[in-house]
């Protein structure tokens, strides 16, 4: 049975959540029978891109200082680090505020620049991951992940967060690959199962719900989980927004190919159901059978597809530039940049990068009128 440990945490003050770290280590046995002494530890927190921690979107530094500190004062050798969606690794860190958090405690950045082919024959779907050098430069990786919305996915949080263990552009090339978000799960699966992931820690005292997850609202949750089975938090993640679990990908996949469990969980800690909010702004309907790529031609007219607000968009490009897809699903009207790109459907694979990176605010999600009829007559599900 997996261990979830679920406590109450209303602040980001950095001396309460270490000693709620602490308790939650304790419960799960203590460091040393999670991650034996002398092996190098990789701290992965999600740094999607580089704002404010007040958004919401990348794991609050306060929590992610708290586990240094745990671990300098255990004697562990660490690193830290992501491969951000957009920009250079380094400069994410300090617009995160993650950076000063390391300096602090002489965390080094590992290399999330550069990365090794690895071939993964165990594999269900991917066979092979351009992974980041930080990875092999460390015998184990504490996964500190935030809990957030997802367009693609519903939720994001720890079976997902080590995506970001991939090396820049290849996480579009992954995207171009595993076009929904059935197969894209099963790789994020294969992915999570290649890497030496041992702790799983969720940042979710101040939540992203909405347009996740970069362009939602934040919400307080107050809430830290901590586990060593990703699935598991997952789960946990689901039951304190009333969402059933087994509607997630990465969730059922998870179970399915051995990652974790998200039935057989115990609970330990603060009681959850004072924690829960059923008013969690998120998508909770099941991922459509449509979403497949054998609906490819009905895909465009009835798949939630992403939008562009010409009112808030500013033409900068970025939209267009992480679209992983060599001929642009998205794209300036004849080089036109005095007008906000638009998107050609039929090659829109529905990834929702664009919505994902905009920094703006300005893409959001829907789903065309032709596929609410349907869905709503129950004749596609």
């Amino acid at each position: 049975m997996s261990k979830v440990v679920v406590l109450r945490c209303e602040s980001y003050d950095v001396d309460v959540i270490y000693d709620k770290l602490q308790y939650a280590l304790e419960q799960l046995g203590g460091m040393e029978s999670i991650i034996p002494k002398g092996q190098r530890i990789l701290v992965n927190p999600n740094t999607l891109v580089g704002i404010d921690p007040s958004a919401a979107a990348t794991t609050h530094p306060a929590v992610v200082e708290a586990v240094f500190r745990i671990l300098q004062e255990q004697g562990y050798t660490q690193s830290y680090g992501d491969s951000p969606g957009f920009g250079d690794p380094g400069r994410v860190m300090k617009k995160c505020k993650i950076a000063p958090a390391a300096d602090k405690y002489n965390v080094p950045l590992a290399d999330f620049t550069n990365g090794q082919t690895i071939h993964n024959p165990e594999g269900i779907i991917s066979k092979q991951f351009e992974i980041a050098n930080a990875v092999f430069d460390n015998d184990a990786i504490i996964n500190v992940c935030k809990m957030k919305s997802h367009a693609f996915q519903r939720i994001t949080g720890a079976v997902k967060n080590p995506f970001g263990c991939v090396v820049g552009f290849h996480k579009g090339l992954m995207h171009s690959r595993f076009t929904n978000p059935y197969n894209f799960a099963e790789m994020i699966v294969d992915l999570a199962n290649y890497l030496p992931l041992k702790l799983h820690i969720m940042d979710g005292i101040v939540a992203m719900e909405g347009n996740g997850p970069r362009n939602g609202n934040p919400t307080p949750m107050n809430t830290l989980l901590i586990s060593t089975d990703p699935v598991a938090l997952d789960a946990v993640f689901c039951k304190l927004i009333n969402l059933k679990p087994e509607i997630i990908p990465t969730i059922t996949y998870g179970q399915k190919y051995g990652l974790g469990s998200y039935q057989n969980i115990e609970l330990i800690g603060d009681d959850i159901t004072t924690l829960i909010n059923p008013h969690f702004d998120i998508d909770r309907d099941t991922v459509k059978h449509t979403e497949r790529n054998n609906f490819k031609v009905l895909r465009q007219f009835v798949i939630r597809r992403p939008v562009i607000n010409e009112d808030i968009c500013v033409k900068c490009g970025v939209c267009v530039e992480v679209c992983p897809l060599e001929d642009k699903a998205v794209d300036f009207s004849d080089g036109d940049k005095s007008n906000p790109p638009v998107y050609d459907y039929s090659k829109c694979i529905r990834c929702y990068c664009c919505q994902e990176m905009c920094p703006y605010h300005a893409i959001d999600t829907e789903t065309p009128l032709i596929g609410k009829i349907l869905y709503r007559t129950k004749i596609l599900k």
